[in-house]
């Protein structure tokens, strides 16, 4: 049996469909792969840089706390108001730190005392955006009794 030359085109022409059916498919399955992978690495980078945010916001909290302790004790009182600075460290200047200081008097078998409540809080950004970065740390600290 012989075939024609008009055969030959059709099958020609099926097989080539076929190839551009499969063709298409692997290209929306590697272009498929190629968009997660690429939305897994951007997830990654801005977890590792939230981390890394998160930690300066608490070294900044405790930046306050540290001053706040130094303050109140060398004074024996907590500051008259409510201290907001930037950190002067260049890693920790975009964090502004608030501290807050409260004093209570206690005696203890006649002996007085200051008990000092501390309370920093470090924060950048706008609340509400993917930058906002805010920590609280909070320290109770007295004076040495006589």
């Amino acid at each position: 049996m012989r075939l024609s030359r008009i055969d030959l085109l059709s099958q020609n022409n099926e097989q080539a469909g076929f190839t551009l059916i499969t063709a298409i498919f692997l290209l929306v399955v590697v272009a498929t792969l190629s968009v997660y992978i690429l939305n897994l690495r951007n997830v990654q980078q801005q977890t590792l840089v939230f981390g890394v945010q998160g930690a300066r916001a608490m070294q900044a909290a405790r930046t306050g706390i540290e001053w706040g302790i130094d303050r109140s004790l060398e004074d024996n009182k907590c500051p008259t108001a409510d201290l907001v600075f930037k950190a002067p460290d260049a890693a920790l200047s975009a964090f502004t730190i608030t501290v807050t200081c409260t004093e209570s008097a206690h005696t203890e078998r006649s002996t007085d005392f200051k008990t000092f409540q501390l309370r920093a809080v470090a924060q950048t950004g706008n609340y509400g955006t993917l930058d906002y970065v805010s920590r609280l740390m909070e320290a109770s600290v007295s004076e040495s009794p006589p």
